[in-house]
């Protein structure tokens, strides 16, 4: 034991001389918060703010802590003013602040009780994390909303910002009269103050909670109000949106959701209200603050929402309800665990949709959407394991990715497919009552879940959450005297990947060709190892065979003597959406591993278009045809010569115009139709047909040309257009119509589309020196993935030194979620060898660019590849 104790004295030293004399860093480090989780505990914050609707407030924050051992102690605020700092009662004036951090000297710190006062002046954030301040541009009046996940909460006040370090928070506001402000609490009093035109809003404490689910929003929000059960459930929006709003359908959708989720966990709602904040320029989705969960303005539609688009609001607020107790009441210790936050709130907002909702499709929408990003971001280089090491909260943000969300839930859906939903939803209910309002780890989740189910979760965490890859399998039938023989070959393709154990659902078909008709009939299957072999007794051999049948397994089918007449029968004469969405995307993935060609794709997506009742599998038809993002046959378009391509888009705006006429009237379908027909617009008689609709020349009977219809295809228009007085003349008509932030940010990108060097190099400075513009990281996003469509590619190119020129600028102290829209949007995506090389040079010269940064540079690297391959799949076709 000694010399184990020697051993570690010696360790600590290090560090601490390590911390002591290195230059500080803003983002903090895994081994620095379990240095500080060691240091302190037993958190208390009581913060005063005073708000404003200048450009930055003040506030001061008295922190009550109990120090647990005696030594230099991290203070976390980033890119404010600290006016003074008092450490158990005593003005500390030699202090240093660099980086974000000061570092609170342990000759000033005890052993038990200490305090810390601190008063402060941070300004007002416009890239979405801190304190965001919002002008309406349509009635001048400042909205304020809070995000501080995953380190942001010290872009506000000074504070301990870790998921480990849960405290209680007590807040008091100073905001303008007309102002609502809203927070984890309900105010106990609002009371007037010396100037009559301010109100004190006073919060009780908290329950303990970590820093990056506490908040803080205010502005002159229209509110709605409801209740469920003993439940306070209030709406807020700004005004200038609120007649978009359809309060009905977020209370439903929420009442439903407590309803479900009391229920399944056992432990009522842990909080004593439950507000829902739609903000404006935000970054992501929604956020789980405590009891005031924030929305993105893109759940507000201004035309009448889809069923698809009700489905989804549906999905987030039980998503971020879901994280109340699974995120929120029990926070994973660091962020290796984010997973089992997100996983988990993904996971069970479907089974709620599922179990207690009208969206009984939603497993079908979570195969269409997150098993395919998750599919997706496995296949990068990038990828990690589900439970991934994070070393610092820069790394943490690279996480909020595909597997992440997506492979994370799917690998839930195949464990409660292998433990069964009754023993999981116990052993959730264990884990849970266990670790209330504290934190947890991976082993702790697992251990609960054993116990209940008698199943080897080690191996299974093993296997699923602490590798990375996604297993292939090939499928061998041999049919005879009634009995099915199938080999089913596991491959575990990628470095640091593993054949694994699953347990999945193989579905028969049998035709009946006389009367267009097949029956169906399907077996659990469970297989493991590099090979596995299975006898099933059937009452005749089946015409066709699907793998992974209701998606309950994670893996690839790789498809071998694909028989196209016979998978067309079951897409034509099958009634199960889920298993033909399942074939129409293994189908359409033979595309992307260039086993066969879009061309050919599209002549089977066409015909069967026409053919098929479910909206939803139309809609997911079109956006492999007409979609002009990612990967479709529009976009594969312009690999080919002129000639091609114009008889080619021709063709295809053609057949939605055909589709459009014999569609019904007002349908969702419709919509989705004319999108498409918006999206697929390049030759010269599309475009004609554009400016008809915009002139009223041209309409379809049951479509309103609503505002954000007409911005869609102004942009478009606008894109295409060198005769600028044609199109200008719309948009000066619209920014009129339209002075709403929407408006704005469609007018930008309109004029960013503009197929001009001039203008583009305008935005680029902008987009270079963003600390410098007036506009909001929300906006320069806007304009960013506006600024270089599929068909400007001869432009963009001009700027490629720029672009990584400024990569090269960048900080590790930027705002993650621009620099990862920098990125993203203006990567050459050339599809060419010579944009392979270049990217591949730059990112292996420059190894110490921000994470996100690299990341987004690697998958463009593994994207250029992909291209390359299928667009070589077309080259027969391109010299026709």
């Amino acid at each position: 034991m000694k010399q184990i104790f020697s051993i570690f004295t010696l360790g600590s030293l290090l560090f601490l001389i390590n911390c002591k004399f290195n230059q500080p860093n803003y983002h903090l480090t895994l081994q620095e918060a379990e240095y500080r989780y060691e240091t302190i505990e037993n958190i208390k914050y009581n913060l005063e703010i005073n708000l404003s609707p200048k450009e930055s407030f003040t506030g001061k924050v008295n922190i009550e802590f109990v120090g647990k051992k005696i030594r230099d102690l991290r203070l976390d605020y980033f890119q404010g003013e600290i006016k003074s700092i008092i450490l158990n009662g005593e003005a500390l004036t030699d202090f240093e602040y660099k980086k974000g951090q000061v570092q609170l000297p342990s000759n000033r710190l005890m052993i038990g009780n200490n305090t810390l006062s601190v008063s402060f002046e941070t300004p007002y954030a416009k890239t979405g994390n801190g304190l965001h301040k919002f002008l309406d541009p349509d009635d001048k009046e400042t909205y304020i909303y809070s995000q501080f996940e995953a380190f942001h909460a010290n872009k506000m006040f000074p504070c301990f910002d870790q998921p480990d370090l849960k405290a209680t928070f007590q807040l008091q506001v100073t905001a303008p009269k007309n102002w609502k402000v809203i927070s984890t609490t309900l105010p106990t009093s609002q009371n007037k103050t010396e100037n009559p035109e301010e109100v004190l809003h006073l919060f009780p404490e908290s329950k303990k909670i970590s820093t990056y689910v506490f908040s803080l929003h205010a502005g002159p929000y229209q509110v709605w109000e409801d209740k469920t059960e003993s439940i306070p459930l209030r709406l807020f929006v700004r005004k200038s949106l609120a007649k978009y709003v359809e309060p009905k359908d977020w209370f439903t959708f929420t009442k439903e959701g407590f309803a479900f989720f009391n229920s399944y966990f056992g432990i009522p709602y842990p909080f004593e209200k439950y507000d829902q904040v739609i903000v404006p320029e935000f970054n992501f989705g929604a956020m789980e603050n405590v009891a005031a969960v924030t929305f993105s303005e893109r759940f507000v539609s201004r035309s009448p929402m889809t069923r698809s688009q009700r489905e989804n609001l549906s999905d987030v607020i039980l998503h971020e309800m879901a994280h109340m107790w699974f995120g929120d009441l029990v926070t994973m210790k660091w962020w290796n665990g984010l997973w089992l936050n997100e996983s988990f709130a993904t996971y069970m907002a479907s089974l709620a949709q599922a179990k207690n909702s009208e969206f009984q499709e939603t497993w079908i929408s979570f195969f269409e959407k997150m098993k395919q990003w998750a599919y997706e971001e496995d296949g990068y280089s990038t990828n990690h394991p589900v439970e991934a090491k994070v070393n610092d909260t820069e790394e943490a943000f690279t996480q909020f990715d595909g597997i992440t969300y997506g492979k994370g839930a799917s690998v839930i859906k195949q464990l409660v497919f292998f433990i069964g939903e009754e023993s999981f939803q116990k052993g959730v209910q264990n884990y849970l009552r266990k670790y209330s309002y504290s934190n947890s780890t991976l082993l702790d989740f697992l251990k609960e879940l054993e116990f209940v189910s008698g199943f080897s979760m080690k191996k299974w965490s093993k296997d699923w959450l602490e590798t990375k890859g996604t297993n292939q399998i090939e499928l061998t039938t041999v049919c005879a005297d009634n009995h099915l023989y199938g080999k089913i070959i596991q491959a575990a393709p990628g470095p640091e990947n593993k054949l694994r154990d699953h347990k999945t659902i193989l579905g028969l078909y049998f035709f009946d060709k006389t009367n267009k008709q097949v029956s169906y009939e399907q077996f659990p299957v469970v297989y493991s190892g590099r090979s596995s072999e299975a006898i099933l007794e059937v009452k005749s051999c089946p015409d066709y065979v699907l793998f992974n049948a209701e998606d309950h397994d994670f893996v690839i089918w790789k498809w071998t003597d694909v028989n196209k007449q016979n998978l067309e029968f079951v897409l034509e004469y099958d009634k199960d959406p889920m298993r033909k969405l399942i074939l129409w995307t293994d189908y359409f993935r033979q595309v992307s591993l260039a086993n066969i060609t879009f061309d050919e794709f599209k002549d089977s997506a066409i015909r069967l278009y026409q053919i098929e009742t479910d909206t939803k599998i139309k809609r997911w038809i079109l956006s492999k045809l007409a979609s002009d993002n990612g990967y479709t046959y529009l976009t594969s378009r312009f690999w080919f010569p002129e000639s091609k391509r114009n008889t080619d888009l021709d063709s295809l705006q053609n057949f939605l115009l055909e589709e459009l006429k014999k569609v019904k009237a007002g349908s969702d379908e419709q919509r989705y139709l004319f999108l498409s027909l918006i999206d697929s617009t390049y030759t010269e008689m599309s475009q004609k047909r554009l400016y008809d609709i915009l002139e009223n020349k041209l309409s379809f009977s049951g479509l309103k040309l609503d505002q954000d219809l007409r911005w869609n295809i102004i942009i478009k228009l606008s894109s295409l257009e060198k005769d600028r007085n044609k199109i200008q003349f719309f948009l000066d008509r619209e920014k009129k119509l339209d002075p709403s932030s929407r408006g704005v940010n469609s007018s930008l990108a309109a004029e960013a589309s503009e197929p001009n060097p001039e203008v583009k190099q305008k935005w680029i400075h902008v987009l270079l020196n963003p600390k410098t513009s007036n506009l909001s990281s929300s906006t320069l996003r806007v304009v960013s993935y506006s600024l270089f469509p599929e068909y400007q590619k001869n432009i963009q190119l001009q700027f490629l030194d720029q672009y990584f020129d400024a990569l090269d600028k960048f900080q590790h102290t930027d705002d993650e979620n621009y620099l990862d829209a920098f990125a993203k949007s203006l990567s050459p995506d050339f599809c060419a060898d010579e944009t392979l090389l270049i990217l591949k040079k730059f990112t292996n010269n420059h190894p110490k660019l921000p994470a996100s940064v690299k990341k987004t540079l690697l998958k463009q690297i593994d994207s250029e590849k992909k291209c390359i391959q299928m667009k070589y799949k077309h080259k027969e076709l391109m010299t026709q």
